[in-house]
């Protein structure tokens, strides 16, 4: 499972990173819940995107992602979650 949650992280920053110079007007400071390289939602607080990346993906295979000018790849967790961890309290790489 791990190396599919890393899979779809680092696909999914790599679509965000992109598009996220179109996403900053209106979206900066916001979270992007993204699967499959896509973006699903926008959220005002990371615990918000988590949970309804819980809700919607029930594999725990999705990731958050700070929309801001310069984006930071936090690796394992980029506020991405594994099923098996306490709700997103796995640590940075």
């Amino acid at each position: 499972m791990a190396d599919i949650l890393a899979q779809e992280i680092d696909a999914n920053f790599d679509s965000f990173m992109r598009q996220v110079h179109k996403l900053l007007p209106e979206q900066a400071g916001r979270f992007a819940l993204m699967k499959g390289r896509e973006i699903k939602a926008f959220f005002d607080r990371p615990a918000d995107a988590e949970l309804e990346g819980f809700l919607r993906f029930p594999d725990g295979i999705f990731s958050v992602q700070e929309v801001a000018e310069l984006p930071v790849d936090l690796g394992f967790y980029n506020y991405a979650v594994d099923q098996g961890s306490d709700h997103g309290s796995q640590g940075c790489s």
